[in-house]
């Protein structure tokens, strides 16, 4: 049996939050569970709230929560990694975010694909859900399609916490502070810690059956949206890239694509009169522009909005 630390980082999200614990309280499951929330919200602190308010009516799992004050995604997963790894008796870390809902079955998923196929680090499959309507143009958008491989087993990279698993050797191995707190508001700090240990030869999985879902809120089902987080997505695979490979070798491997993507996102985009087409085609532009930034060390931080509730 393991002994698995469920970690989310929140922020603002108190109805997502409060959903996403809803769903560890019904797992079913044969291993122990402990629950870590850390609130990065130090000015309305609604994380907090929301667990105290779940603590006090009997929640299933030990449940603790912790405030960060200083706004960043890798500080908040830091300071979970070092409560999770500080628990007795810890083998795993578990992570979700706060708008997302784990299937009943999904910690036991995870936990069974790591024994199987003694993986270090496993990934999970993400359902999307969309808050409201949307127009049809958006439902083909590949961003909001599922995040699926199709079968579970060895894969040479997880790149998301949006749903994983990790053994807590292996955090322990990447030292005190393994997220990189330089991407404080980019995003991309789960791929930069995941690429290292790749490096370092830690074992990766895939668990086809370890489903969470995630919500999609009406404010991220919209071209401008879609468009810039494809250059986010861009610009931090490439500050990524940079900061193992160096500038002048990124470059040199990734200016193929770069130049593709210019040339296939401006020429198609105005080759199309559909709207779904010519905001993906576009996508493949903005990406190309974000490898650019994320080269020259510009930095978009997507995150200083929060969506959703």
């Amino acid at each position: 049996m393991a002994n698995i630390i469920v970690c989310i980082a929140t922020c603002n999200r108190p109805q997502g939050l409060r959903r996403t614990l809803e769903s560890l309280a019904a797992q079913q499951t044969r291993h122990h569970l402990e629950v870590l929330v850390a609130d990065n919200d130090a000015a309305h602190q609604e994380g907090l709230a929301v667990v105290e308010q779940l603590a006090s009516q009997g929640y299933r799992w030990p449940i603790e929560a912790l405030l960060v004050a200083e706004r960043g995604i890798p500080l908040v997963r830091n300071a979970l990694v070092a409560a999770a790894l500080a628990r007795p008796g810890a083998t795993h870390v578990a992570m979700l975010d706060d708008d997302e809902a784990a299937s009943p079955g999904w910690i036991d998923a995870m936990a069974d694909t790591a024994q199987r196929w003694e993986a270090d680090v496993v990934g999970g499959a993400v359902l999307r859900e969309m808050d409201s309507a949307i127009a049809p143009w958006a439902a083909r958008h590949p961003l909001l399609a599922p995040k699926q491989r199709g079968q579970s087993g060895p894969v040479a990279l997880v790149d998301s916490t949006a749903n994983v698993l990790i053994a807590a050797t292996a955090l322990r191995a990447m030292g005190e502070r393994p997220f990189d707190e330089r991407m404080a508001l980019t995003g991309g700090s789960d791929k930069q810690l995941f690429t290292r240990m790749q490096r370092a030869g830690f074992r990766f999985a895939w668990s086809e059956e370890a489903v969470v879902t995630e919500l999609i809120p009406a404010s991220r089902v919209t071209a401008r949206w879609l468009l810039m987080r494809g250059y986010r997505v861009g610009m931090t695979d490439m500050m990524v890239e940079r900061f193992h490979r160096g500038r002048l070798r990124a470059l040199l491997g990734e200016a193929p694509r770069i130049v593709a993507g210019f040339l296939v996102g401006s020429l198609g985009a105005v080759a199309t009169f559909d709207r779904g087409k010519r905001v993906e085609r576009l996508g493949k532009l903005y990406r190309a522009a974000g490898k650019i930034a994320g080269l020259a060390g510009f930095h978009y931080e997507e995150y200083r909005k929060v969506h959703g509730a």
